[in-house]
């Protein structure tokens, strides 16, 4: 039977019923079929009419969810809670709860000599096999000490990563007061830790989570710390980690009408796969999504891995699904993805006691790992975006694609602001785009030229819209990229802020 017929026979049963079991279902309409097979394969109908599930192989009762109003902040309130992201007092339950984790699998106290050797050696060789030169990198977290070291070095800042990332994505206006939420390739759970942190300090939202994760090892790890870590919170549910691979999500029984899918450096490992092969997993979770939900991608900062996410984003957006940030294409263009080497950075975290025991005097630069940089890209079903700006048709403003026709001459420009201040305490140097250039393009601030007009450039937030009057084009043949050069006479007008 075609997918539109069953969603229209679907449709029809649901809509006279607040909940019915899928027996019933099936017994009305494909009597010859298995119930959980049956449900696996009518997830994206499923999500796609706001139905979600419980139960077991025995029987599934299939329940309507309501659609939720969308979770607002004050400025005032989502600065505030940004402000406190990776200070002590926010870490602290995280450390004492990776500390009790260590003494449940070794047997030792955390700190004990013998424990601390073998995390660092787990640690080099993790950094070992992630930045081998000539190789394919081999990741895995099969072994125990392999967590551990996770746990010691990685997770503290993917927890306030996450955490900075969930609140702009409340100030996008995308999170629901009550969220279903999905967490693929979870890992030792530090998504929905971040997640559970936030909501002790927003007492109008609630979650349900779930979670999706291969390695046995972090499953293990995840059953220990996330229960332990919401503790009685009423107003958070986790519901058991399921065990498999987001390749195979297609084939897995998992949860419907999500809000909220979360993918944090997970692709970036499946290193055999080529960025057009990954998109082809994005596309096939996005069918879990709710009509109104969304998807967030995010990898480590570095050259490749910032690369790649745009191209794989880029393969992967399309008729169903759509790029809502930090990407704005004003000129309604694709961007040259291979190219865009884009990333946002947060202040860094306080240290915990476990990277400092590592360290020890000498090794500061090998064990405490404190900054926070990463690319990230947001994909919804509709076609929210974070800002909707277009110049004018009459507008002075030009497409950036036009620079190479106006070399040595000034132009006035708009785009979004797509790094932070990458130049040095001479000169300022910012990376923009409008999504129409194939090469990259900077704007470029001597320190003796900043004046009240074009000042704001140093002050606006990653993935602002801005516009910029009066700039020298010219060409930088060693790197391939144009420069817009500022003056005292140039201005920087900002169109559209993004969250800090």
């Amino acid at each position: 039977m075609a997918a539109d017929t069953i969603q229209k026979i679907l449709e029809s049963y649901a809509g006279a019923r607040k909940q019915f079991s899928l027996s019933e279902f099936r017994d009305s309409c494909c009597p010859s079929e298995e119930l959980t097979p049956l449900l696996i394969s009518l997830l994206p109908i499923f999500s796609k009419l706001s139905l979600g599930w419980r139960g077991s192989s025995r029987d599934y009762q299939i329940f309507r969810i309501l659609r939720k109003p969308h979770l607002s902040l004050s400025d005032y309130r989502a600065r505030a809670l940004t402000a406190q992201v990776g200070t002590k007092r926010e870490l602290a339950t995280l450390q004492d709860l990776t500390e009790q984790y260590i003494g449940h699998k070794t047997g030792k106290p955390w700190n004990d000599p013998d424990v601390l050797r073998k995390i660092r050696s787990a640690i080099m060789q993790q950094k070992g096999q992630y930045w081998k030169e000539g190789e394919p990198r081999r990741i895995g977290y099969r072994k125990g000490y392999a967590v551990i070291a996770y746990l010691a070095y990685h997770a503290p800042v993917y927890f306030s990563q996450f955490q900075h990332a969930f609140l702009m994505l409340i100030k996008d206006g995308l999170i629901p007061n009550h969220a279903r939420i999905l967490d693929v390739g979870s890992g030792p759970g530090v998504v929905p830790l971040a997640i559970s942190a936030c909501a002790r300090d927003i007492p109008e939202f609630s979650a349900e989570l779930f979670a999706l994760e291969r390695s046995e090892e972090f499953l293990e790890a995840y059953r220990f710390l996330v229960t332990r870590f919401i503790g009685d919170e009423p107003r958070i549910t986790a519901y058991p980690a399921v065990s498999g691979d987001l390749r195979d999500a297609g084939a897995l029984l998992l949860p419907s009408a999500i809000d909220l899918m979360v993918i944090q450096n997970v692709t970036n490992e499946l290193v055999q796969e080529s960025p057009e092969s990954r998109a082809g997993y994005l596309k096939s979770l996005s069918g879990l999504l709710a009509p109104e939900g969304c998807m967030i991608v995010l990898e480590p900062a570095e050259l490749r891995n910032a690369t790649e996410l745009r191209k794989m984003v880029q393969a992967a957006s399309g008729h169903d699904l759509h790029v809502h940030s930090p990407c704005t294409c004003i000129w309604k263009d694709r961007c040259a993805a291979e190219r865009c080497w884009s990333f946002t950075q947060k202040p860094p975290i306080y240290p915990t006691r476990l990277m400092t025991a590592l360290a020890g005097n000498h090794d500061a630069f090998r064990f405490l790992n404190t900054d926070i940089k990463f690319s990230y890209a947001v994909l919804v079903k509709d076609t929210k975006r974070r800002h909707c700006y277009t110049p004018d048709r009459d507008s002075p403003f030009i497409p950036l694609s036009s620079l190479k026709g106006r070399l040595g001459r000034r132009v006035n420009v708009a785009g979004a602001l797509m790094s932070g201040d990458i130049g040095d305490t001479g000169t300022h140097v910012f990376l923009i785009c409008d999504g129409t250039s194939r090469q990259p393009v900077y704007a470029i601030l001597p320190h003796f030229h900043i004046s009240p007009e074009n000042q704001e450039l140093l002050n606006l937030p990653y993935s602002s819209i801005l516009e910029i009057s009066d700039a020298l084009v010219r060409f930088n043949k060693k790197h391939g990229a144009w420069n817009l050069f500022l003056t005292r006479n140039s201005r920087v007008n900002p169109v559209s802020r993004a969250f800090l």
